[in-house]
């Protein structure tokens, strides 16, 4: 459970990052957009990106979202991910408009169409809050 502070957070177009491991051990970090949704995280990512492998390999993986204007606020979510098909049209849309805007979001729509894609879900194991000093009262 999450305060609700963080729960609003989450439901804002926060670019977050994506930790995961490569087949070698390594640690890769990529910024996404997610779309959240009854407690989980759904992130697009093409077929065969350096996110997709490393999630088959090793699922446990760590998303942090972060707020970066005063008052800092941040989660580290830790869990499992799966693959999954890709992202239907309407969260694609969804997601596009949430991070792009309506304009924006169709001109990227089209231009991303047939695109191979598949869906990342998190469902979070842990969540690590952090309400920075800066800024607060």
């Amino acid at each position: 459970m999450t305060s609700p502070g963080v729960e609003a957070m989450l439901e804002e177009a926060n670019v977050a990052v994506l930790a995961t491991v490569d087949t070698k051990g390594r640690a890769h970090a990529a910024p996404i957009w997610y779309l959240y949704e009854d407690g989980e995280f759904l992130i697009s990512t093409g077929r065969g990106s350096q996110k997709h492998l490393n999630v088959e390999a090793h699922p446990d993986v760590t998303l942090v979202i972060d707020r970066r204007e005063l008052p800092y606020l941040a989660a580290m979510v830790r869990g499992k991910a799966q693959i999954e098909d890709a992202l239907s049209d309407e969260r694609r849309q969804k997601l596009a408009f949430r991070y792009l805007g309506e304009e924006m979001g169709r001109a990227y729509l089209k231009s991303t169409e047939g695109g191979s894609s598949v869906t990342i879900r998190l469902r979070p194991d842990k969540v690590i809050e952090f309400n920075g000093r800066a800024g607060r009262d």
